[in-house]
């Protein structure tokens, strides 16, 4: 929900108005998707769907950056005795010198474990500033979700008050030949700095370390002193990263839409269901001055899309009436939209220049920043970092899976080469692909020579930038109707240029502000001092308890005051607790009042509400902190003592019947759900095929008026099919009955 202007269009705000061109809204990685900082990072905009309702959070996979081919590399390297990647197959490797050494997480339980940081099921620690809120609906506990918004002592989470982020989550990985790796990644919930996260990573030699060792159990890890006296010090280290964004942005061929039944496994979209039906044709950049790898969509040589002129850049979605659309219809996806128009990228903000401290970020050894202005930049180009930049096509790809240690060595470190020959060159502006390719990047930083008790850094900002969903929806409809130019078209795409660079600054601005947090990461084994963290401007907390709860014809919200606010906001989601707009929207702005009621409601209908806390300079708390969820509230009618007012809703039931908030007659979100109505306080429902055979049994025990068949499934959990069908009512205190006919269309 970031508030900025995109400048672009000030050249042609009077053709094509842009109403509120605020960049992306990418906060939902506080949603139920967090970043992971294991194998992939993840970054998503919004969009999606799953099975039987409308899904945001399930997203566009804007940027799923592969992590896992992490690798190092060093020159004359003593094999200890013992070695985890050596132990089966290669035992007589053990011992010996290996002229060039290459790990690249491959062999998967010999190259890394966790097992010392991490709890058994495999959740790493979270770190909150803030503590997580009790929410009730209808006077039960809900969590938001159970592994995220709780704080789990013995999963070792923690609140600590003096962090400079609003979330830190921590992992610490050990390596064969006793490099340690640490990473701390720091995300920030106020709208100005919810689309990106920084990533600090630290490579040091513990002694003694630990490192894999499967002899104490499956993906073991033991302390190994021999790692440390068999190479005092690891020489020419080279630390390599890898970036990959998943087939152009998740939108490509692994994720066109398809039936439900048909739909890939394996594959992200097995939930999604939703591509961008398009190819993979990222326009890739990458400015060395700024360290800034940015990728956006191209307009490929090879599809054509959905358009008659050919044009796929933004990839468009099919013009209404289309198969593919009504396929994506759950995602809301509308004819036109254009589906890729983010800009999604890395920044790097710091690299150690020579060996250092644990706590020693200093820019007097930082090798990206320019000594003029403090830092270690290398004044000989061959020096300067990273060492590698370079783009690779998956089937080029090397590695130790099929390649010799000094064959991955060399695709490492790039030995013999030129500063120009191993920078990757950006795309051309019109680049356009003419073949579908997995491409991915291979950065490598280094090298250094590693003393034991000695630690590297790299730290780096991830983003995603660009027009929000509803200027991509409003946009992408007047393009499609020829409403506006190509030039008019082509700089409102253009204008997630001006987005990312207001993120790059804040992420700048982050590093620049950097301080040191007091407080500790506590693992399963090991502890170490947060120490030097990004900072930025901390909005309020949320709310400490909210509690949501139906009523007659109406729904009530009641939160906690916060310390500091000046305000608050409510947001209302109908149907799912994720049908949030893009930008949301608060039904009420900024009130004094720690309660609402909400009487513009639907009975039968599924509300969902967040509160959020605002300062007095507009910043705000996470939405999903308090968003309800599970069965939301729903509002209801007293009950009636007369049978013969009892209805049936809709009737007739017709699967394509729509939405109530879009005019239609199924309930928001349920698309498999009826309605009995004007109920006494208890009553036994029994439905029936017209051939007499008993469907289900609905007890109704609540003392509303109203009792949902949510699913509309039999005794067998077999969804109904189409035909008439009878409800038989009766009303346990008088013994009355009534019968009630109704009929579903599938």
């Amino acid at each position: 929900m970031s508030r900025r202007l995109l400048l672009v269009f000030l050249m042609c705000a009077v053709l094509v108005p842009m109403g509120n061109a605020d960049a992306q809204w990418i906060g939902r990685v506080w949603g139920p998707l967090w970043p992971n900082i294991d194998w992939w990072e993840r970054m998503q905009a919004p969009g999606g769907r799953a099975t039987g309702f409308t899904n945001p959070d399930v997203a566009y996979l804007s940027a799923n950056v592969a992590d896992g081919w992490w690798q190092y590399a060093v020159s004359d390297f003593n094999v200890p005795s013992y070695f985890e990647p050596f132990a089966t197959g290669q035992a007589e490797l053990q011992g010996t010198n290996i002229p060039f050494f290459a790990m690249d997480y491959k062999e998967d339980a010999l190259d890394f474990t966790r097992s010392h940081f991490e709890l058994s099921d495999g959740i790493t620690p979270k770190i909150y500033r803030t503590q997580p809120p009790t929410i009730k609906q209808d006077g039960v506990t809900y969590s938001p979700n159970t592994a995220r918004w709780n704080i789990f002592p013995d999963r070792l989470d923690q609140v600590i008050p003096d962090l400079t982020a609003d979330l830190m989550i921590p992992i610490e990985v050990a390596y064969p030949g006793g490099v340690t790796e640490r990473r701390r990644m720091y995300a920030w919930q106020t709208a100005d700095s919810d689309d990106f996260f920084i990533l600090m990573r630290s490579y040091g030699r513990p002694d003694p370390p630990f490192v894999p060792d499967q002899r104490v159990g499956t993906r073991g890890a033991a302390p190994s002193p021999e790692s440390s006296t068999a190479n005092p010090v690891l020489n020419g280290l080279h630390i390599g990263h890898n970036l990959y964004y998943q087939r152009g942005g998740g939108q490509g061929p692994a994720g066109e839409v398809r039936a439900e039944s048909q739909v890939e496994t394996g594959s992200r979209h097995f939930v999604a269901n939703l591509g961008a039906l398009g190819e993979w044709d990222e326009v890739y950049s990458y400015d060395d001055a700024q360290k800034l790898f940015w990728a956006r969509d191209g307009d490929s040589a090879i599809k054509d899309g959905y358009r008659s002129d050919g044009d796929d850049r933004g990839e468009p979605a099919p013009p209404a009436g289309h198969a593919a659309l009504d396929l994506a219809s759950e995602a809301r996806v509308t004819a036109g939209e254009f589906l890729e128009s983010e800009y999604k990228g890395k920044l790097w903000l710091y690299a150690s220049a020579s060996p250092t401290t644990f706590d020693d970020f200093s820019d007097a050894n930082n090798a990206l920043l320019p000594v003029a202005d403090g830092g270690a930049e290398q004044a000989d180009p061959e020096a300067r970092q990273p060492r590698v930049m370079k783009r690779v096509e998956g089937n080029e790809w090397v590695s130790t899976d099929g390649a010799s240690r000094t064959e991955t060595y060399n695709f490492i470190v790039e030995p013999n080469t030129t500063r120009d020959q191993r920078i990757f060159q950006s795309d051309a502006p019109d680049h356009s692909v003419t073949s579908v390719d997995m491409w991915a990047f291979q950065i490598t930083w280094g090298p250094w020579d590693l003393g034991v008790g000695e630690w590297v850094h790299t730290v780096e900002a991830m983003f995603v930038a660009g027009p929000h969903e509803a200027e991509n929806k409003r946009v992408g409809a007047l393009w499609a109707s020829n409403s506006i130019s190509f030039a008019e078209k082509e700089a409102f795409l253009d204008s997630g240029a001006d987005s990312m660079n207001a993120v790059v600054a804040q992420a700048r601005a982050a590093w620049a502000n950097r301080r040191t947090v007091a407080g500790n990461v506590n693992g399963k084994a090991v502890t170490w001092p947060i120490g030097v963290a990004p900072s930025l401007p901390l909005g309020p907390a949320w709310p400490a308890t909210v509690d949501y709860a139906s009523g007659p014809a109406q729904n009530t919200v009641n939160w906690s005051s916060v310390s500091g606010a000046s305000g608050y906001n409510v947001y209302k989601m109908v149907g799912h607790e994720t049908a949030l707009p893009d930008p949301p929207i608060p039904i009420v702005s900024n009130t004094a009042s720690t309660s609402f009621t909400d009487t513009d409601v639907v009975r039968g209908e599924r509300y969902f509400y967040a509160v959020t806390a605002v300062d007095a300079n507009g910043r705000e708390s996470s939405i999903f902190a308090t968003r309800g969820g599970s069965t939301g509230v729903s509002p209801f009618s007293a009950p009636v003592n007369n049978l013969e007012s009892v209805r049936v809703v809709p009737n007739p039931y017709s699967i394509l019947g729509g939405d109530l908030s879009s005019g239609g007659t199924n309930f928001t979100g349920q698309p498999n759900k009826l309605l009995f109505v004007n109920l006494p306080a208890n009553a036994i429902i029994r439905i029936f095929t017209t051939n007499g055979d008993l469907v289900t049994r609905l007890d109704h025990t609540s003392g509303s008026g109203d009792e949902e068949w949510e699913l509309m499934a039999s005794d067998n959990n077999q969804f109904i099919v189409s035909g008439v069908y009878v409800a038989h009512i009766t009303d346990p205190a008088t013994g009355n009955s009534d019968i009630e006919k109704f009929v579903v269309v599938r």
